[in-house]
């Protein structure tokens, strides 16, 4: 059975157990209301989109959902390459939301399992273990053993939290939140007998001997999600526990290894020997003539390249880029780490990781799709990524070679273990590589020093992604609430109308820092047509006009809190808020503002300048890939009333041409005045049918919006059609020109363009006009002919050069003036140009002369500049040119110096020059005198 069957298997077979299929959730942890989950690095679990249907947060579109679900756990990076340990892997899931419980979940489970319509294992190969207080997830699997022959007693085995309990050691330290015991199901993958199965013939002991021995392979767990854990926070850090009631409703999360599953089936020993990795070691050993299987230190090389190139692939199609922190950062190491196994271990002397995407892609794209729609900006992140460490990695060499040989006398030294880790961290040397060199220099390395710092950098990594937090991050931090308790979402009406009347639902004071409220408040209404601050839009600015009153509030900023539009805001009136304490002004304000009828107007102007902005982003977004190619997706933006910025994947700098060609497209879209569309309240999956654009990195809720540029209907092809929740024009006309400001580098990898539309754009060509004019003046010319202009006043300046020059060779050696000091000649000149006038006459004075020293000063725009140079018989006798003008420098208020051979110095006083270059015979005479 390939991987792909058994996806499909489990999936139908909770299909026709009543789950409706729910689709996998992005490798960023955004859960289902599309909120971001702070709490996690990665999606490391199927059910971390649906928190906040286990918290009764939101409804579930359904009580019983399954999924296939991509993830990525970081916390053994380093044990990658043994035959089990993934940072990428699928899990299988089958969830409950108040239905079934434990005897349905593990009903289905040993079904599943055992029946010859599905997977047909043998049961006499299967333990299982649950939390050891849990009689009923107990007495449910016996019955299930006990109909096969099987003595429970035998394969069914009580363990502590620390294996059975979730989130791990949950049952006793916490973190606060819904926890509850687990099941965990294991299959005997050893090629010894398989345990005996009466009673009292394999025990506990035995059975954990055997699992730490790894001849028991977990495979499945499912989660009894039945409490909720509150404790307080101790000072020194965790939690002390004070209760842990009943949840409201029961739930199950369950979770099925695929990889490892495929093992089972298999019969296979590593997850490597399974289809999901064999396309892929298969590429690898193409690109890099080695055989896998025939040598084990290759074959660990060849393991972490197929492991971190899908966690990679994966991360990247999720809009996940290499970069220093977060995500980013971890994605980075494990393209770093793979590339070096690939250089030092696989031999691959050129880049390789880009030519191995398409095994990735063709063996999970199918299911995956994202992975096929982001097969270019994927191979092109490879090679980027590839092809900086490489150049990298061998400034990592040079940077270690130069410490070992400035000390390669100082014979049994150690190399700290903080530099070594630098070396690792950022360089990517393994310890063991650096001290493989360290040796040839007779160098130990400090391990203790490097470990210590390995390990706070592996808690740092390992601290999002630890059971112990994965249901955490579901708080409603600002709740507006209603008469009845209930929190009152607001009704956005800013795509319709820049106007609207409603209620105040909630008002909160601003506190400052010490303790007292500001004149600034918060306010949230029951409906508005203020825009809050999202994708890269800012929020809209404007006025709430309190109907029954006079007062008005001026919109300043706005955040989106849970459905809940917050309005920071400043009234015109003295509300008798300001300057008391935090309880005393939520008061005043609730008693004022509380259920007033306002009449809210955003700023039309500032709005439509947005809408511009933000539809000519798509227009760019679409120009850019068609200009550049495929590879080029959305990395980040920012659209407000005076440009946009706009971010995108591209590895090298645009030419002029092609930043023309840009914009030539986007204009030409806007002079054709295409209708803008917009498509609300769409599936996720139905948006992803009709080929909209899933913006690189942003999150989404399950229900979504489509913008489209042009009326074609949704399914036909269109120029730009993208997932967006902002403000646009109606027609692209309304943007008005298009003017690309600059292009230039955001980050390794990615380009940003800088541009303006409508007023910004007029600004600009008004600007550039007047500076046209006066750059005309200033040539006595017109614009008309300011190019001749500036031709004549270049060719003047090259006449004057050739001038210069010829006075400096001219010069040099008959107006300087020698004196003999001991053992060498000084020369001084003084002449009227520019540095590189004072350099050539100095490399003349000494040419040929190797005890002469030159000391040039120069006079240019009212500045001094002086320049010493030494011959090498000069430098031998004590002279030091640095030294030397940097005392000459000193008399005309500057500073300067350099090497014992050329120096130059800056001076400010053109009146010293003389008394400075007296001050220069005297410097040569004392580091000769000290000699």
């Amino acid at each position: 059975m390939t991987v792909r069957d058994l996806r499909q298997m489990f999936l139908e077979f909770f299909e026709s157990k009543g789950h409706q299929r729910h689709a996998s959730g992005s490798l960023i942890p955004v859960d289902v209301t599309g909120r971001l989950d702070e709490s996690l690095l990665f999606n490391g679990a199927g059910m971390v989109q649906f928190k906040p249907y286990f918290r009764g947060i939101a409804q579930p579109p359904h009580p019983r959902l399954c999924n296939a679900q991509k993830c990525v756990r970081t916390g053994d990076i380093d044990e990658v390459g043994d035959l089990s340990h993934l940072t990428f892997f699928e899990m299988m899931g089958n969830f409950s939301f108040g239905d079934y419980f434990k005897q349905g979940a593990i009903d289905y489970s040993w079904e599943f399992i055992t029946s010859t319509k599905w997977l047909n294992l043998d049961p006499h190969k299967l333990s299982v273990t649950v939390f050891e207080t849990d009689d009923q997830a107990y007495d449910e699997w016996a019955r299930h053993f006990a109909t096969v022959g099987i003595d429970p007693s035998s394969r069914v085995f009580r363990l502590g939290e620390d294996t059975n309990y979730w989130p791990a050691g949950a049952f006793t330290n916490g973190p606060p939140g819904p926890c509850g015991p687990n099941t965990e199901m294991f299959y005997w993958v050893s090629d010894e007998p398989v345990p005996p199965i009466t009673q009292g013939s394999y025990t506990s002991e035995n059975w954990i001997k055997d699992d730490l021995e790894k001849n028991w392979l977990e495979f499945w767990n499912d989660v009894f999600i039945e409490s909720e854990w509150q404790g307080d926070t101790k000072p020194d850090g965790g939690y002390i526990k004070t209760g842990m009631p009943d949840l409201p409703f029961k739930s199950v999360d369950t979770g099925m290894g695929l990889e490892r599953a495929a093992c089972v089936l298999g019969g296979y020993r590593s997850v490597y020997d399974t289809d999901s990795f064999q396309p892929i070691l298969s590429a690898i050993q193409s690109v890099s003539g080695k055989t896998y299987g025939q040598d084990e230190l290759s074959d660990t090389a060849m393991r972490i390249v197929a492991d971190h190139l899908r966690t990679a692939c994966f991360c990247i199609a999720d809009g996940i880029l290499p970069a220093n922190t977060g995500r980013g950062y971890v994605l980075r190491r494990l393209i770093r780490r793979a590339v070096l196994k690939g250089k030092r271990t696989l031999n691959s002397a050129q880049p390789f990781m880009h030519h191995l995407v398409d095994s990735v892609v063709e063996n999970f794209g199918d299911h995956y799709k994202e992975l096929a729609e982001k097969r270019a900006v994927i191979t092109e992140s490879l090679r980027n990524e590839e092809a900086l460490f490489r150049r990298t990695l061998d400034q990592g060499t040079e940077i270690l070679l130069d410490r070992l040989e400035s000390g390669r006398h100082n014979s049994g030294s150690v190399l700290p273990g903080d530099f070594a880790f630098m070396l690792y961290d950022t360089f990517g040397f393994p310890i063991e590589v650096t001290s493989e060199i360290c040796a040839e220099f007779g160098t130990e390395v400090d391990t203790s020093g490097f470990n210590s710092a390995l390990a706070v950098a592996q808690e740092r990594s390992r601290a999002a992604d630890q059971r112990d937090s994965v249901y955490g991050g579901v708080v409603v931090a600002f709740v507006f609430e209603s008469e009845d308790g209930r929190a009152t979402p607001t009704a956005f009406v800013g795509y319709e109308s820049l106007e609207s009347e409603g209620r105040i639902v909630g008002a909160v004071p601003v506190i400052n820092e010490e303790g007292v409220a500001t004149k600034e408040f918060a306010i949230a209404l029951d409906q508005t047509p203020f825009y809050a601050e999202s994708g890269g839009q800012v929020s809209d600015l404007g006025v709430i006009r309190l109907l029954n009153m006079s007062m008005v509030l001026t919109v300043k900023d706005l955040v989106r809190q849970d459905g809940v539009f917050v309005h920071l805001v400043e009234s015109n009136e003295n509300l008798g808020h300001e300057g008391a304490s935090a309880n005393e002004a939520q008061s005043a304000l609730q008693e004022k503002l509380f259920n007033q009828l306002v009449s809210s107007q955003v700023d039309k102007a500032r709005r439509l300048d947005i809408a511009r902005n933000h539809t000519a982003t798509h227009l760019l977004h679409a120009a850019l890939r068609t200009t550049l190619g495929e590879h080029v997706t959305q990395a980040g933006s920012l659209v407000d009333p005076d440009h946009l910025r706009f971010d995108f994947t591209h590895g090298k700098a645009m030419s002029p041409e092609e930043i023309k060609r840009v914009e030539q497209l986007v204009n030409e879209q806007a002079l054709m005045a295409q209708p803008v569309t917009s498509y609300v309240d769409i599936a996720l999956e139905d948006a992803r049918k009709m080929g909209a654009m899933a913006l690189f990195g942003e999150k989404y809720a399950d229900r979504v919006r489509v913008v489209q540029i042009g009326g074609m209907p949704p399914q036909d092809p269109s120029y730009s059609r993208e997932l967006c929740g902002g403000v646009h024009v109606q027609n692209t006309g309304e943007i008005g020109l298009f003017k690309i400001l600059h292009e230039s580098s955001a980050a390794s990898g990615v380009r940003r363009i800088v541009a303006v539309t409508g007023r910004g754009a007029m600004d600009w060509a008004n600007d550039q006009g007047n500076l046209i004019h006066q750059a005309a003046q200033k040539l006595k010319s017109t614009p008309k002919d300011m190019l001749a202009a500036i031709d004549k006043m270049g060719e003047a300046l090259r006449e004057e050069r050739k001038k210069r020059e010829k006075l400096a060779q001219s010069g040099s050696g008959s107006q300087a003036e020698l004196t003999k000091v001991g053992p060498v000649e000084l020369a001084v000149e003084s002449i009227e140009g520019e540095l590189r006038d004072a350099q050539a006459v100095a490399d003349r004075l000494v040419d040929s002369r190797p005890d002469r020293v030159a000391l040039v000063s120069c006079l240019a725009d009212g500045k001094v500049v002086c320049v010493a140079q030494c011959g090498p018989g000069a430098v031998s006798s004590g002279v030091h040119a640095g030294n030397l003008v940097k005392a000459v420098a000193s008399v005309t208020g500057g500073g300067g110096g350099g090497r014992p051979d050329f120096a130059t110095a800056g001076g400010r006083d053109a009146s010293k020059i003389q008394e400075a270059l007296v001050a220069g015979l005297a410097t040569v005479r004392s580091q000769v005198s000290a000699l």
